[in-house]
């Protein structure tokens, strides 16, 4: 039975549990395993040989209808990466196809000779074929492969014109570098295929900034300053994945990466490891450019940590990271925005509904809105008198007793009033489902804890200004706050570098007049 061996670059299925079979291919030998690569996911894994096998003559018992996205790219990526390879890598499939592709050759009548341009074109044939790691397995000295080759064979002398009948394995026993006679010329691309590392790349490339990397050191050195609080702090996620790359431009001009993570997912418990293990990262990719800048091109050789290249300009990697900081900003823009509309609506209800006079159309129209905001806890806790306001609405009966309405009007409105009060009641149920209350919760009000929230996040806001509280998008503690806190100081730097240059250009050129049309 033939032994399940793979070589780097064959397209496969890995047979993972609880997954289904999935596209994948060979980046490495592991020992007895293989490290694989699997399409759709861009994620890699160490699997058993024999957990794998090739993906052309499986496919069809492997292949399912699933609507995953990331099944369905999977198998896009790996039939257009054996079509770009020409095959899957598998020996047998290659084989065959050689003998078909010489099958329709003319030869002589007689059954001796057809067996002996077989084995001629065979030879040829294979060697065109890209397994150079079983070739070199059987490459002997001359003499001991003809040997090897009579032992076998039913004929009874050395010199015997005869064919042997295990001619099959003659094909093996040809020297790589030996001239055969009407051999094509591709003979000459044998090893081409094989070495095209860098295409297709198996997983998308998420580019990440030096900016990013410099924040996650001062985030660390903050953790650090915090280390009490942050080692019982669970985890905070993060927008990370196995193809987290950092761009460096080789003396060549290709643009190169290195890999930030080289196992994922990253697993830690709390948020002080996390930070500790990013700012780690950090140091050693911002390492790894000053080395290359200077010349050391060591780490070129190691594709565990770096990619040859990514595919991608100078001028691509600027723009992937100035769309990536301005869907940034758009989010916190339109959180804002939302927020914004959330106390506008408080103001417009509390104006319908004056001891004066109501409008309970209007105000109803107003909570339907609320009702309709993709608001979260956060914005309830910044802005709790929104809260408190439908709360008191769902006892709201007016002034009626001071509006001296008639008795058609008087009933109109207690209508209207009881539609206000259920509205209000659907909007404040809304509000339970979105605050996040504490698992170790004994209060049986929801506006009791809701109160202990409000006076937790005051105190955790006590090293904000107003500014960065009115512009919080995230928990004051989070790393995103820290992340957009650090944002924050950096525009008004540039900002009153801005002003300061301005201010330096008006006192240099004072004596200077513009020009005026005659």
């Amino acid at each position: 039975m033939k032994k399940n061996i793979f070589k780097v670059g064959d397209k496969v299925f890995a047979k993972v549990k609880g997954y289904p079979a999935w596209p994948a291919r060979v980046v490495g030998e592991n020992g007895k395993k293989y490290d694989v690569a699997f399409y759709g996911t861009g994620e890699t894994g160490i699997i058993k040989s024999e957990d794998l096998c090739y993906y052309l003559k499986n496919k069809d018992k492997f292949q399912r209808s699933l609507k995953r996205k990331d099944y369905v790219d999977a198998f896009e990526q790996i039939e257009r990466a054996i079509r770009e390879d020409g095959g899957d890598g598998d020996e047998e499939i290659q084989s065959a196809t050689a003998k078909d592709s010489k099958s329709n050759t003319p030869v002589a009548p007689s059954p001796k000779a057809v067996k002996r341009i077989i084995k001629r074109k065979r030879s040829v044939s294979d060697k065109s074929t890209p397994d150079i790691t079983r070739k070199k397995k059987y490459q002997k000295t001359e003499e001991e492969e003809t040997n090897a080759e009579l032992v076998k064979s039913k004929s009874s002398s050395k010199n015997s014109p005869k064919i042997p009948k295990q001619e099959s394995k003659e094909i093996e026993f040809i020297k790589i570098d030996e001239p055969v006679e009407g051999a094509p010329e591709e003979i000459e691309t044998v090893e081409k295929p094989i070495e095209k590392e860098h295409e297709p790349l198996d997983f998308k490339i998420e580019i990440v900034s030096e900016k990013s990397l410099k924040n996650n050191i001062a985030y660390a050195k903050h953790v650090k300053e915090k280390e009490s609080f942050y080692k019982g702090k669970p985890v905070e996620p993060r927008e990370d994945s196995i193809g987290q790359v950092f761009p460096v431009k080789l003396p060549s001009g290709i643009m190169g990466g290195i890999k930030l993570h080289t196992e994922f997912p990253v697993k830690c418990e709390f948020e002080y490891d996390r930070a500790v293990y990013d700012e780690t990262v950090a140091l050693r990719a911002l390492e790894e450019k000053q080395k290359l800048e200077s010349g050391d091109l060591s780490i070129l050789n190691n594709r565990e940590l770096f990619i040859a290249n990514i595919e991608m300009s100078s001028d691509d990697v600027t723009e992937v990271l100035y769309q990536k900081d301005i869907e940034s900003k758009k989010q916190r823009i339109n959180r804002l925005k939302i927020e914004s509309e959330l106390m506008s609506f408080d103001a417009k209800i509390k104006n319908c509904l004056g001891l004066d006079k109501a409008d309970p159309k209007q105000a109803i129209g107003y909570l339907d809105c609320i009702c309709k905001i993709d608001f979260d806890d956060l914005m309830l806790i910044k802005h709790p008198h929104v809260v408190e306001m439908v709360r008191r609405l769902r006892k709201y009966v007016g002034n009626t007793k001071e509006w001296n309405l008639s008795i058609e009007a008087l009933n109109e409105f207690a209508t209207q009033a009881e539609m206000i009060r259920d509205k209000a009641e659907q909007v404040y149920e809304k509000f339970k489902e979105v605050v996040k209350l504490p698992s170790d919760n004994t209060v049986t009000s929801f506006w009791d804890t809701f109160t202990d929230l409000i006076t937790k996040f005051r105190t955790e806001c006590k090293e904000l200004t107003e500014s960065q509280i009115y512009l919080l998008c995230a928990q004051p503690t989070s790393r995103q706050t820290f992340l957009n806190n650090l944002e924050e100081m950096e525009s008004e730097k540039e900002n009153s570098s801005g002003v300061a240059n301005a201010e330096r250009d008006v006192i240099n050129g004072g004596n200077e007049t513009p020009a005026t049309d005659s």
